[in-house]
């Protein structure tokens, strides 16, 4: 007597392995767009919190300059126009800032932000708004 396989055993437990993966792969891609969706969002978010804090303790004014494709932002000083190029954020693949304030997002020394709009982060597993009120207040919301 042997241990082991035959071939055919093998075979067999390879395809049905096969069918498993495949079977899998749609639902882990979805996973993982809703993943990088999620982590842009709260990039965005948590960024907005810092600029809003920074310019609170700095007591100076920050402006958030987002890219024209929507897939990189930063911040700079509104006065001297210095950015802050350890701000530089670039969002997840598949994820990019699709709408933002016509003029950039600015908070002063008060944590008042002007203009008060909305950034929409939008990716492959849909879209979020990031609202800023004009009183600095920030929060998301599904599309």
């Amino acid at each position: 007597m042997s241990a082991g396989f035959t071939l055919v055993e093998c075979l067999v437990g390879l395809t049905l392995a096969g069918i498993l993966v495949s079977a899998a792969a749609p639902p882990v891609r979805k996973l993982a767009q809703s993943f990088a969706l999620s982590g842009g969002i709260h990039m965005v978010e948590s960024s907005l919190h810092w600029g809003r804090s920074h310019a609170i303790t700095a007591n100076t004014g920050l402006a958030l300059i987002v890219d024209s494709d929507g897939r990189r932002f930063y911040w700079t000083d509104v006065y001297t126009g210095e950015s802050y190029d350890g701000t530089i954020r670039y969002l997840p693949a598949g994820v990019r800032i699709s709408s933002s304030p016509r003029r950039p997002l600015r908070f002063f020394q008060k944590g008042n932000a002007v203009p008060a709009g909305t950034l929409v982060v939008q990716g492959e597993a849909g879209s979020w708004r990031v609202i800023v009120s004009p009183s600095g207040r920030i929060r998301t919301e599904r599309e």
